[in-house]
């Protein structure tokens, strides 16, 4: 059913194995076939590029979020529905995408399934016959198949596993002693380089967890690597080979990111820093406006206590007012600018009446 996907794994991995014959390296041996492996992986990764990028960015947005996620469960703690309503709806406004914070690593999986199917395969025809058609499957010829098969790396068997009894390993040409020594550092190699992503990762991280999502964390950094050290007793040299080149590769990537593409500083905004701004210094008295000042008047510089500011607005020349409100006790001076001086009554006038 997946033979379309071997086809495929297997398609990549003989054109490298041919490049590297034109480039002069032997057809049947170890380290032409490990390096046909190698840029199988590099290939694979280089495809995901783009889609790897996606995904530090859908960590570092999960880890800004993750304050107001916990105040959304916090809140609505014994409504389900309810915490649920509103995850969705805080994930849709921030424009937040679970898919690309995983597909890299769904896509990565059929690669994986597919070599390590290829190379049981190689590993099972040193059983049959040169002429058996079970031998040209996968985009093969029956003597790449045969070469692929009998291919060592440092002595050790690409389709050897840890696991496979010494007469197994002898059929592929290694040693059982040889091959448990090379899969061991392979694997520790693997495993460190695991864990040094992880330690990257937490690092690139704007905002470190807290509680639970901090322990999940923290269990991960030795979980995972230890995942990869059992996979040493599971899985052939050659897929071996293929989690040690892209562990590596995950790393050379995370340390990339980290580089040249760093986040940006995230630092939640403290309460009332802007009514901070505005308040007075100590010792300083607080500049209060003029009551019923006129637009007209510049308030650019304080004038001195009894001194007259222009105004602007009156048609007469000579009119003063009193900078700032009066004292206690003192009567205001008020602006007679604002009535023309010709209908202004005189004093005379004033007596009569």
């Amino acid at each position: 059913m997946l033979n379309f996907l071997y086809t495929a794994v297997s398609w990549v991995l003989l054109q490298w194995h041919h490049l590297f014959n034109l480039v002069g390296l032997d057809p049947n041996g170890g380290l032409n076939w490990a390096l046909s492996v190698i840029f199988l992986v590099i290939t694979a990764r280089l495809l995901l590029f783009r889609l790897f990028i996606k995904q530090i960015k859908y960590q570092r947005h999960m880890s800004k979020m993750q304050p107001q996620m916990q105040a959304l469960r916090k809140k609505y703690k014994n409504d389900k529905a309810a915490m649920q309503r509103e995850l969705m709806a805080l994930q849709q406004e921030q424009g937040f995408n679970p898919i690309s914070g995983c597909l890299p690593m769904f896509l990565q999986f059929p690669v994986f399934i597919g070599l390590y199917h290829v190379l049981r395969h190689l590993a099972n025809s040193v059983d049959r016959l040169p002429s058996d058609p079970r031998n040209s499957l996968y985009s093969f010829t029956p003597t790449e198949t045969l070469s692929a098969a009998k291919s060592k790396l440092f002595g050790a068997p690409l389709a050897g596993r840890l696991t496979d009894a010494p007469a197994q390993i002898a059929k592929l040409g290694g040693e059982r002693g040889v091959t448990i020594t090379v899969i061991l550092i392979l694997v520790l190699i693997s495993a460190s380089a695991t864990y040094m992503t992880q330690r990257l990762v937490r690092a690139g991280n704007p905002v470190q967890p807290e509680g639970t999502a901090a322990l999940i964390q923290k269990a991960m950094l030795y979980l995972v690597p230890v995942g990869t050290l059992g996979s040493g007793l599971f899985f052939p040299l050659g897929v071996l080979l293929y989690w040690f080149t892209s562990n590596t590769w995950t790393m050379s990537q995370q340390l990339y990111v980290n580089k040249y593409h760093p986040h940006d500083d995230f630092k939640p905004k403290e309460i009332g820093v802007v009514g901070k701004s505005l308040a007075p210094k100590p010792g300083q008295r607080p500049v209060k406006p003029v009551r019923g000042g006129s637009p007209g008047i510049n308030l650019a510089k304080p004038a001195k206590s009894g001194a007259a500011v222009d105004v602007d607005s009156g048609p007469s020349e000579g009119h003063t007012a009193a900078a700032g409100p009066p004292r206690p006790g003192q009567r205001p001076n008020r602006l007679q600018g604002n009535r023309p001086a010709a209908k202004r009554p005189g004093q005379a006038k004033k007596k009569r009446r």
